[in-house]
C-alpha cells in the first residue's frame, strides 16, 4: 500500500520510540514487553471501556432516561479526572512534531535508523490525549541538509488495533477541520 494513499498531517503529540530487534515483535503493541507508561494508557483504557459498554449505556438510557444521564455523568467525570491526571505528568507535556496518517509516521530525530528496522511507537495525542502504541518498519531515513545532526525518519505502521487505526483517523478529521475553520476565518 502506497503511504501517499492516507490524509496525513502535522501534528504535535507525546512520542516515544523504540527500536525492537524483529525477534521481539508481537501481534499486541501494547504487550508488557513494551514498557509502556501506566499514566499514557489511562485516557486510553477508559475510552476502550466506553467503546465496550456504549450499547449497555443507551439501552439503559432507553429503559431509564434519568439514570442513564447519571451514567453519562459519571463517566464524564471519570474522564475529566483521568486527562487532569495525565496532562499534569510533566514527562507527557513533553511534545514533538510528526507527521501522521493512518498509514504511518514520520518525525525528527538525532540519530539515523537503519531501513526495515522496528520501531515501537508509543503517541498520546492531543487533546484527547488518547495513546496509541504500534509496530513499524523504517521506510525511509533522511539526513536534513540544514542540520547535519538531525534525520526525518518514516515508519510504516506494521502492527496497528483497528481500534487505534479509527482513533487516528478521528484525530486526523478532527484536525482537518479545525484547519478548515481555521483557514475560512483567515480568509474573512
Amino acid at each position: 500500500m502506497d503511504r501517499r494513499d492516507f490524509y496525513r498531517i502535522e501534528d504535535r503529540v507525546h512520542l516515544i520510540k523504540t527500536p525492537i530487534e524483529k525477534h521481539l515483535l508481537s501481534d499486541d503493541p501494547y504487550s508488557e514487553i513494551y514498557d509502556i507508561p501506566r499514566q499514557a494508557l489511562l485516557v486510553s483504557q477508559l475510552q476502550s471501556i466506553d467503546n465496550e459498554s456504549r450499547d449497555l449505556l443507551r439501552q439503559v438510557g432507553d429503559s431509564n432516561r434519568a439514570l442513564g444521564s447519571y451514567l453519562r455523568y459519571m463517566d464524564d467525570k471519570i474522564d475529566l479526572i483521568a486527562k487532569y491526571l495525565v496532562s499534569h505528568d510533566k514527562q507527557i507535556s513533553q511534545k514533538e512534531s510528526i507527521n501522521l496518517s493512518e498509514g504511518g509516521i514520520s518525525f525528527y530525530n538525532s540519530t539515523d535508523l537503519p531501513l526495515d528496522s522496528y520501531l515501537h511507537v508509543i503517541m498520546v495525542l492531543f487533546p484527547t490525549y488518547a495513546t496509541i502504541a504500534a509496530i513499524g518498519i523504517v521506510k525511509s531515513c533522511e539526513k536534513i541538509e540544514e542540520q547535519p545532526s538531525i534525520y526525518r525518519i518514516g515508519v510504516e505502521f506494521e502492527v496497528l488495533l483497528e481500534t487505534d487505526r479509527k482513533q487516528i483517523v478521528r484525530h486526523l478529521r478532527r484536525l482537518q477541520s479545525r484547519e478548515i475553520r481555521e483557514q475560512s476565518h483567515t480568509s474573512d
